[in-house]
């Protein structure tokens, strides 16, 4: 009988714990079980009975509990070892974010803590400046951005992009949803 996905990840994920430096793991293997999850997604809900659709779900989570504890091995191994090159491309990536993150959270924290204002409010400003596309699924009436420029009205499925602040409570609301570009419309 064939390895199952849910099996073949299982195998990767021992082989990586057991060993200290890095698995050789397979340039597909992200890929595979995005596919294969897709395909759980799809064949969940209507038509399956109840049992089915509660072992599709427990299949999802051990999925990702397997995917979050392989790439939180790997990307600790990579970062004790020097090794970010023998990374996956996607692991290299997720590393690279996390590395931007605490390089700007200690540069930030060292900031305030030697007195230097001035970060706080370049910080202030940027988070001021950002901006979120969002989808409406509501009319909304018009309304002032934190910038203080009029937005709107808008009817559902119109978009927009407005201050972060503004669409995260349209969001909140259930007026709007966030458009990933990554994802698509």
């Amino acid at each position: 009988m064939p390895e199952s996905t849910l099996e073949y990840l299982k195998r990767c994920l021992d082989a990586e714990e057991q060993s200290e430096k890095l698995t050789l793991l397979p340039n597909d293997l992200y890929s595979r079980v995005a596919t294969y999850a897709q395909l759980l997604r799809r064949t969940s809900g209507a038509g399956n009975s109840d049992v089915t659709n509660r072992l599709i779900i427990r299949q999802s989570a051990m999925l990702e509990s397997m995917v979050r504890k392989l790439l939180e091995t790997r990307a600790r191994k990579a970062m004790v070892h020097k090794a970010v090159p023998q990374l996956l491309p996607e692991e290299r990536h997720i590393v690279f974010v996390e590395e931007t993150y605490n390089r700007e959270l200690n540069a930030f924290i060292e900031a305030v803590a030697s007195g230097q204002s001035s970060a706080v409010e370049l910080a202030q400003k940027n988070e001021l400046n950002r901006s979120t596309t969002v989808r409406f699924v509501k009319h909304v009436d018009e309304l002032v951005g934190l910038d203080l420029r009029r937005y709107g009205p808008f009817e559902p499925e119109d978009l927009a992009s407005l201050p972060a602040a503004n669409a995260d409570l349209l969001v909140a609301n259930g007026e709007a949803i966030t458009v990933n570009p990554r994802e698509g419309i």
